[in-house]
């Protein structure tokens, strides 16, 4: 019986960290519609930004699991570094210019780096905090 509970720990554990990864890419993605909005230069199929919700979490979901154990600074740097890399890469793959896909990697890094980063210091200080609640309640 511990066993299936232990089991559904970790899988409410992973659901988590998707859903997380999720909101990251949400927003990352938000934010680059409204940089590919700013000039016709930087338009994109509308496949893209669907693509990228999927593939993003994807990659950072895998990206996640292999970085959570890393400092904050360090986990959003190689998190977002892989994101940002891997999806360059495809859109180098499909065609996309190499002028446009070098811009564009820049320029999604930096927005995932800066969200991932708020995002994972937000998780830190709610774990903290969830965790000092816990200590309190079997205490009293």
């Amino acid at each position: 019986m511990a066993k299936k509970k232990e089991d559904q720990l970790k899988l409410r554990g992973y659901v988590y960290i998707l859903l997380i990864v999720l909101l990251i890419i949400i927003i990352f993605t938000f934010f680059d519609y409204l940089i590919h909005s700013l000039s016709e230069e930087y338009a994109v199929p509308d496949y893209y930004f669907r693509n990228k919700v999927i593939f993003g979490t994807g990659i950072g979901f895998i990206s996640y699991l292999l970085v959570r154990k890393k400092n904050l600074l360090a986990k959003s740097l190689i998190f977002s570094l892989i994101i940002s890399g891997l999806l360059q890469i495809r859109y180098f793959l499909e065609g996309f210019p190499l002028k446009f896909v070098l811009e564009f990697l820049l320029i999604h890094f930096l927005i995932l780096f800066i969200f991932s980063l708020i995002i994972f210091k937000l998780l830190e200080k709610l774990i903290v905090f969830n965790k000092t609640n816990e200590r309190r309640y079997k205490i009293r």
